[in-house]
């Protein structure tokens, strides 16, 4: 039997089979599953073959007197599985405000891990994999989208973001924009049938999606760090990119993190060699 409490429990993002065994135990001998959408978690529990419990739904529009009541029932000693309609639940899904007040009260929170969007196309992207930041969904308006890339892209780590298909385009494009080189990796369709990823620089990913148009299904866009490629430019052209940048007005400090984000160069290595530039 489940034990009482909160056991959130990763669901398959495509493939069924991909389920594993304590996920069925989970959503079997659940007394309730709080799932984002009835219908959807429903008709996947009956492709399984699966005969639960009560289903109850919860998702980013539930009231905070709903959620009270889905407490109510864990503080009574039931056991409740908390789903989103695909992959592990609270990551870019809800959740997280039913996880925090159960800690709050010391309602019993447990885990039953599986499948990620994010891990899996993180695993396949041929990207740095040591050091990732994940950035959920990028902002719907232009202006908003290209504030925001243009900061994750002086992380260093692999940038990994959730993107609705019919926006990948002007997606990758703003990308391209910031740094045309810039190694990217992007899948789509993970464990489906239809599964596809690309891996190319920016500029030639924003190439191909102005010419194919938009795939179709969800997709994961992933970014190279900064560093994720060293440059075959020599000391002597990086030089000349800083002082051309300097002579225009540009602070050394952008200097250094732009000509380091546009030609994949270290910022270390772009650092040093501004160092030996005499401004006086």
């Amino acid at each position: 039997m489940t034990s009482p409490g909160l056991t959130i429990t990763a669901t398959p993002i495509g493939n069924l089979d991909d389920i594993s065994p304590r996920a069925v135990a989970s959503l079997t001998n659940a007394d309730l599953i709080a799932c984002e959408d009835t219908r959807h978690t429903g008709l996947m529990l009956s492709r399984l073959g699966l005969k639960p419990g009560r289903l109850v739904s919860y998702h980013d529009h539930t009231s905070a007197e709903a959620r009270e009541n889905l407490l109510a029932e864990l503080e009574n000693g039931k056991a409740v599985t908390l789903v989103s309609d695909a992959g592990t639940p609270l990551i870019s899904d809800p959740g997280y405000r039913l996880v925090k007040a159960c800690r709050e009260r010391g309602i019993p929170v447990t885990t039953v891990p599986g499948p990620s969007a994010l891990l899996a196309a993180l695993v396949i992207s041929g990207l740095p994999t040591d050091r990732f930041y994940f950035a959920g969904f990028l902002p719907n308006t232009a202006a908003k989208r290209k504030k925001t890339l243009d900061h994750l892209m002086t992380i260093d780590a692999t940038i990994i973001c959730y993107e609705s298909a019919r926006r990948l385009g002007d997606t990758i494009a703003d990308i391209a924009l910031i740094s045309p080189q810039r190694l990217c990796s992007i899948a789509r369709e993970l464990t489906k049938t239809f599964e596809e990823s690309w891996h190319d620089t920016a500029a030639n990913l924003a190439e191909h999606f102005r010419l194919a148009g938009a795939p179709k299904g969800e997709v994961v866009v992933m970014i190279a760090p900064p560093d994720a490629l060293e440059t075959d430019l020599s000391d002597e052209a990086i030089l000349g990119l800083l002082k051309e940048s300097l002579s225009q007005g540009v602070s050394r400090r952008d200097a250094v993190r732009q000509i380091s984000t546009d030609t994949g160069a270290g910022k270390s290595r772009v650092y040093d060699l501004m160092l030996t530039i005499d401004t006086a």
